[in-house]
């Protein structure tokens, strides 16, 4: 059944352009999506700095993106217990000031242990922002816009991406450390948040408690598991691919670093508009046929990523990271297509923690160990090959109303 704000926009005229009014929860919205993926992507150049300052090992500095993930995971799937109980409007502004807390307070820390906490803090306080914040979009404007708005909304990952570097880049050319980075992004995190509580719009409805019937309806949706499918594959190609690409291209291509992260910045530079390109086409032409191509290109890239000669391999990494980051916002259209106001936020939390895991956890893990026999491109290629058999799923995915 509709939420009481979806009734509402049900009973106005779809308009081709989207009002003022709902632009400034979408600024906002987006702008605490920015941080919140900053704030984790972020700590990754800031490891070297990290690892000197306090004397980390190297299982210790790599554990650190763990306790992240797991903090990630944990409160992503445990938020379905805390939307029937608090408003979506509440949790994003409890998720944007927890994560400036835990920024805050793992720059204050002097020992291993403390900046662990603050690591896992900082993964636990990101995790419940993202069923509120799709639920908040998909109920702040009509289902005509919803392509665009999650473009939109997926922009802010793929310009975190790009900034983290960038920005750790700028600090240390000013002489700041690594703790300086963490002040600024917890305290802009903080000021958003804030800003948000006392200006930006959102929606208060609630959702069903987790019973048993609202898994049995989420499992009884035929849907869900395919789109859990594409969530995972979405994730490989995206976060998983890039997170060994600088290994196989350093150590397997013999390529230097410096020009390395250079072509890999800008592949996520190319790729930075692909969400809105993928989101009004999938308002233009439906959601399954825009996601097919996405994946279809992707795949291809990550199949060939592994066999092109020489610079080609270039041409392979810009299809592959363009067309792969149009993925995610299409699935949360499809997804919000095909669930009630009411069990949405259940369905995100359960399927994103998932392809988290798998996409990237197992893909990067999978792709190390054949590395580790010589197999790098091998890995590529079961990767894009497996994309590839699951590309019919998406055709039994049926329109709903």
């Amino acid at each position: 059944m509709p939420s009481q704000t979806e009734q509402k926009l049900m009973k106005k005229p779809e308009p081709d352009t989207l009002s003022r009014e709902q632009l400034n929860p979408i600024v906002f919205l987006t702008g605490i999506f920015f941080f919140n993926m900053l704030s984790r992507l972020g700590m990754a150049p800031l490891l070297p700095d990290i690892k000197i300052d306090l004397a980390l090992s190297h299982s210790q500095a790599g554990g650190l993106f763990f306790l992240i993930s797991s903090g990630y995971c944990i409160s992503l799937f445990g938020s379905i217990f805390l939307t029937p109980r608090f408003s979506h409007r509440h949790l994003i502004i409890a998720s944007g000031l927890a994560v400036g807390i835990s920024l805050l307070a793992a720059a204050a820390s002097q020992g291993v242990v403390m900046l662990q906490a603050g690591m896992v803090c900082l993964g636990l306080a990101g995790g419940f922002y993202l069923p509120s914040g799709v639920a908040s979009l998909t109920g702040l404007v009509s289902r005509h816009h919803w392509g665009k708005v999650l473009g939109v909304h997926q922009l802010a990952p793929n310009l975190a991406y790009i900034i983290a570097p960038l920005a750790v880049s700028l600090f240390a050319a000013w002489h700041h450390s690594w703790r300086m980075v963490l002040v600024v992004y917890g305290t802009a995190s903080l000021i958003l948040a804030i800003t948000y509580a006392a200006r930006g719009k959102g929606i208060t409805d609630r959702t069903d408690p987790p019973g048993l019937k609202i898994f049995a309806t989420l499992l009884h949706t035929p849907a869900i598991p395919i789109i859990a499918v594409l969530f995972i594959l979405g994730m490989g190609l995206n976060q998983g691919v890039f997170v060994i690409l600088p290994l196989y291209l350093v150590f397997e291509r013999g390529i230097d670093p410096e020009t390395t992260n250079i072509m890999l910045a800008v592949s996520r530079v190319v790729a930075f508009g692909m969400p809105l390109a993928g989101g009004w086409l999938a308002d233009r032409f439906g959601p399954r046929p825009i996601i097919l191509s996405a994946l279809f290109l992707s795949a291809l890239g990550t199949f060939f990523m592994g066999w092109l000669p020489g610079t080609w391999v270039w041409l392979a990494l810009i299809l592959q990271a363009g067309a792969g980051v149009c993925v995610f916002p299409l699935c949360f259209a499809i997804m919000a297509m095909v669930t009630t106001p009411q069990i949405r936020p259940v369905a995100v939390s359960v399927v994103v923690p998932l392809a988290h895991f798998l996409g990237s956890g197992l893909v990067p893990f999978g792709i190390g160990i054949l590395a580790e026999t010589g197999r790098f491109n091998i890995g590529f290629a079961v990767l894009g090959g497996v994309t590839f058999l699951c590309l019919p799923l998406i055709r039994m995915l049926k329109k709903q109303s």
